[in-house]
């Protein structure tokens, strides 16, 4: 049902759907890797504080 609202609301736009698999699309993977460093610091200080 949901694929069905998204196909009848995109269908008014001209736009080309184009492939990238994963190893191509870098900038995305540097995005998640940025977050998931990020949330391994602020572990890291929340363990120093505690201790």
């Amino acid at each position: 049902m949901r694929k069905r609202r998204w196909m009848e609301y995109l269908k008014d736009f001209d736009f080309d759907l184009r492939y990238h698999p994963g190893k191509a699309n870098v900038v995305a993977d540097a995005l998640s890797r940025k977050a998931l460093h990020v949330s391994e610091l602020m572990m890291h200080k929340c363990n120093l504080i505690e201790n």
